[in-house]
């Protein structure tokens, strides 16, 4: 183009880049930006150690569900593998007994920790005893009618009739009569209800039981209970027809925690370590995500000349 007076200049047409262009001028230096990012936030596990940033894996967006994945398969704790926790013996995952430990007809929720009583008097019992210190375990009244909540050891046996608390190596609370049972009963505690919480201690150095109900302990039920080799105690509950409960063996936290922490009272579950890991290092990616910037100021040409 000419101008009278002006500078000449070589003939030359400019368009803007297209969105088919862009990429091929600037995808290859944000993806390896990216890349780079993502595996400083996510590096590999220095059981693998690290990888040179010229031969590791490209890694995006996409890829980052199995790579997440990857790196905290590697924090698994087998069961067997786990410290069992002195005073306490069976699965490490503390649920209702649905296979053997019953008696009647009992619908189970896919949980295993909620019940319903479907026969005249129906038992279950819990997969883990235990047979020293002190422990606690509480279960939520969904229903406020005929039911007996308490331990039990392996050698009772129940029937439609007869259920924890009704026989020798059993004891149990009965909020429905405001009552205490073990073979003979009297009166004991208060009356419950629908939605309250009953907790069920335990405490084999001592050889007592105490229940609380919403956190306020009713007194020493039992005292002088059989312990020693052999002996072992179950949670239990016998519940009539209709009768439901949900039980918290620790899969979630006490509802009441101030009273049995005084008390030294343990938590009826073995802690969930692999799951505590996995927390514990998506928390760290977490910081490093907020503590790491990123220098977004890279030159990219937003347009394309041709001649």
């Amino acid at each position: 183009l000419s101008s009278k007076g002006g500078t000449v200049l070589s003939r030359r047409s400019y368009r803007l880049a297209s969105d088919t262009d862009k990429p091929k001028v600037t995808g290859i230096v944000n993806e390896k930006l990216l890349s780079d990012y993502l595996h400083h936030v996510f590096p590999a596990s220095s059981k693998t150690g690290p990888a040179s940033a010229a031969h590791r894996k490209t890694l995006m967006f996409q890829d980052l569900g199995a790579h997440l994945e990857k790196l905290l398969a590697e924090d698994n704790v087998t069961e067997d593998s786990r410290d069992q926790i002195e005073g306490c013996l069976g699965p490490s995952t503390v649920v209702l007994d649905h296979s053997s430990g019953f008696e009647g007809l009992l619908f189970v929720d896919d949980d295993l920790l909620g019940v319903i009583g479907h026969s005249n008097f129906s038992s279950i019992r819990a997969t883990t005893c235990v047979y020293k210190g002190k422990w606690v375990y509480e279960v939520l009244i969904s229903s406020q009618g005929l039911m007996q909540i308490g331990w039990c050891t392996l050698n009772c046996r129940f029937n439609q009739e007869e259920g924890v608390g009704d026989t020798p190596d059993s004891y149990a609370y009965d909020g429905n009569r405001v009552r205490k049972w073990n073979v003979t009963t009297t009166n004991y505690g208060k009356s419950w209800a629908a939605g309250d919480i009953v907790s069920c201690l335990i405490d084999l150095d001592e050889g007592t039981i105490t229940f609380c109900l919403n956190g306020q302990s009713l007194g020493v039920a039992f005292s002088n209970i059989k312990t020693g080799p052999g002996v072992a105690y179950f949670p239990a509950i016998s519940l009539s027809f209709k009768e439901s409960v949900a039980f918290n063996f620790g899969s979630r936290p006490l509802r009441y925690p101030s009273h049995f922490n005084a008390y030294t009272y343990r938590f009826y579950v073995i802690p969930p370590t692999t799951d505590l890991i996995k927390a514990n290092r998506l928390l760290g990616y977490l910081k490093t995500v907020l503590s790491t910037s990123i220098d977004t100021q890279v030159p990219t040409v937003e347009c394309v000349a041709s001649e």
